[in-house]
């Protein structure tokens, strides 16, 4: 199944049906196998038919990373995607992700992340390093999560927020548009399939060399610093309420308890 992102984004400003003419159980289950649905079939400009990708590295073994890009028209930075099997359950790569002061361990070039829990739960600012020439880049972020009830895949997209204020650090550049998945999909075997997937505009002007660098290193690092992250004792976690930032919806999922072999 391909998930999508603009889906999301459109999806969630729709009128939900109401409620009352179902019941509360019966709605929530057809409410979710919905919200599947539409994320399935909608088009988006990250992802797309698996023949638009152009892979720029192939992982030899399954704990190694491989990359993909796409050209994206009128556009100066190509989509870009990672994927690398993990022996951590769903669980434990969710405690990385939810873990969000600490984004600058992991994900490329991000120097500070934070929860701006006083705008609401789902709000997240990032400060991405600028790489010489260019400037510092920011993003003011709100994200959503989903699980395929069947496949237990959890699907977390985040997309730039412009209508939420935020103050401009000096010599930083906000970026106009971002859309970002992390497809995290349980396997037989208790490991867990990441796949990390972005577009973004970072606005202003971006060297090619700069453009083409980013799309090959930022998926391959963040995937490879993921994987080390995913040592820490921390991140031993066994249920959700030892997660520090949980997204609406989160206490509604199953997360898969076995332990990975192999």
């Amino acid at each position: 199944m391909t998930i999508t992102a603009q889906s999301f984004v459109s999806c969630r400003s729709q009128r939900r049906p109401q409620a009352q003419s179902l019941p509360a159980s019966l709605w929530r289950r057809t409410a979710k196998r919905l919200a599947v649905v539409l994320l399935a079939l909608s088009a988006s400009s990250i992802a797309t038919a698996s023949d638009d990708w152009e892979i720029t590295r192939d992982g030899e073994f399954r704990n190694e990373v491989s990359t993909w890009s796409r050209t994206i028209p009128n556009q100066q930075i190509k989509a870009f995607r990672g994927r690398v099997d993990v022996p951590h359950t769903l669980l434990e790569v969710l405690s990385v992700l939810a873990d969000i002061e600490r984004y600058s361990k992991w994900v490329f070039q991000c120097d500070r992340a934070a929860h701006l829990s006083n705008l609401g739960e789902d709000i997240v600012y990032l400060h991405i390093r600028g790489i010489w020439p260019v400037d510092d880049r920011d993003v003011v972020t709100r994200s959503r999560i989903i699980q395929d009830p069947d496949t237990l895949t959890v699907t977390v997209h985040s997309w730039a927020d412009d209508s939420t204020t935020h103050p401009l650090p000096k010599k930083t550049v906000r970026m106009p548009e971002l859309e970002n998945l992390f497809i995290l999909e349980p396997l037989s075997d208790g490991w867990t399939r990441v796949t990390f997937q972005t577009f973004v505009d970072p606005g202003g002007s971006i060297p090619k060399w700069l453009a083409n660098f980013v799309a090959t290193r930022a998926p391959l690092d963040t995937l490879r610093d993921l994987t080390d992250r995913l040592k820490r004792p921390q991140y031993k976690i066994t249920d959700l309420e030892q997660l520090p930032f949980v997204l609406p919806g989160m206490d509604t999922m199953t997360f898969p308890k076995q332990k990975p072999r192999g």
